[in-house]
């Protein structure tokens, strides 16, 4: 089941990826900003999910690279897509380099809570965030093909991270296959969404532009 787990995300992961990319016109620089992180964030949620299921040996290196795979998902990539949607929702738009330090800023937080030795506390910190910054990512919106997708989505991805993934507030709910399971449909939703999303604001950059 883990293994039809995993190909279910990977598959989201593609779906996810497309819908990015289904826009009738070229992207607003904002926009393209926007696809490009959004799609880094899905590759690393891509290699997680490969890495469990192609990294097979037992070894400690192997163990050690599908730990630092799995670690981007859930610590990197999952909550930049929650920042990034959270933040469009506000119509907001930072340049690359200013995402970029974002992410230094979630790995170097990562790394002194792992050194300090509280990485348990600030786990369930940044899931409970997350979950709650994408129901807020969508909430904001008015369009019902946007709200109703992305609430969809945005509920079963808290589900997966905070409820059943390795971040969960309730630890004794933990369940890597409901986790995944709901990943991978949550993705769906999201990528959905996040493409009514785009398409509304490449209507708003189309509109400004003509006046």
């Amino acid at each position: 089941m883990a293994t039809f787990a995993n190909l279910a995300i990977i598959l989201s992961c593609v779906f996810y990826a497309a819908q990015l990319f289904r826009q009738p016109k070229t992207l607003t620089s904002n926009n393209r900003s926007l696809v490009l992180l959004l799609l880094l964030c899905i590759v690393l949620i891509l290699a997680s999910a490969a890495g469990q299921l192609l990294i097979s040996e037992q070894s400690q290196n192997s163990q050690t690279l599908q730990r630092l795979l799995s670690n981007m998902k859930d610590y990197l990539a999952i909550p930049l897509i929650a920042s990034l949607l959270l933040a469009t929702s506000f119509n907001k738009f930072w340049s690359r380099a200013g995402w970029g330090r974002w992410v230094l800023v979630l790995i170097a937080m990562f790394e002194l809570a792992r050194r300090a030795e509280f990485g348990e506390q600030y786990a369930m910190v940044l899931s409970g965030i997350t979950s709650v910054a994408l129901l807020l990512a969508f909430v904001r919106y008015s369009q019902a093909n946007i709200r109703l997708l992305g609430l969809v989505g945005a509920l079963l991805a808290g589900l997966s991270v905070a409820v059943y993934g390795t971040l969960s507030i309730l630890p004794e709910y933990q369940n890597a296959l409901f986790s995944d399971g709901l990943l991978a449909i949550s993705l769906v939703a999201l990528g959905l969404a996040t493409r009514e999303v785009i398409s509304l604001f490449q209507n708003q950059g189309a509109v400004s532009t003509s006046m």
